[in-house]
């Protein structure tokens, strides 16, 4: 059965860091949802993640508001490009990278969906707490 859910109803937590937050409206845990995880994701000006990637999960990521940038590659950090207002990046199962808002003044808002029930985020760079620093620029 379709399912709406407000935002009222989604789930806000902490992101992979606090200075992100995700609000999560499709997961198995809110919707029933056996194979799809869609939120939206607010980063803080300047924040970025830690070295992660999101093991047999496929990420499509819609730029709302901001400016985003990623990094990828062997380590998460040997490739960066830029994503703006209206673009898509799509990052393959087991890619390692990072995702950055590149604004030091503005919020990066995105929609993110993965074909997976839930967040699923495999960190590389040691401790799983969130508590290591992000990755050199």
């Amino acid at each position: 059965m379709a399912v709406r859910i407000t935002p009222a109803q989604r789930l806000t937590t902490v992101g992979q860091h606090a200075d992100m937050e995700r609000s999560i409206a499709v997961s198995a845990p809110l919707t029933g949802s056996t194979g799809l995880y869609s939120s939206v994701v607010t980063t803080e000006p300047g924040a970025r993640t830690r070295v992660h990637h999101h093991g047999p999960c496929e990420t499509s990521i819609y730029i709302l508001a901001g400016r985003a940038r990623f990094t990828f590659g062997p380590t998460g950090v040997e490739v960066t490009f830029e994503a703006t207002v209206g673009d898509f990046v799509y990052i393959p199962a087991g890619e390692i990278h990072v995702e950055e808002n590149a604004s030091t003044s503005e919020q990066l808002v995105v929609v993110l969906t993965r074909n997976c029930p839930d967040s699923h985020v495999v960190y590389l760079d040691g401790g799983a707490d969130g508590g290591a620093p992000p990755p050199p620029r």
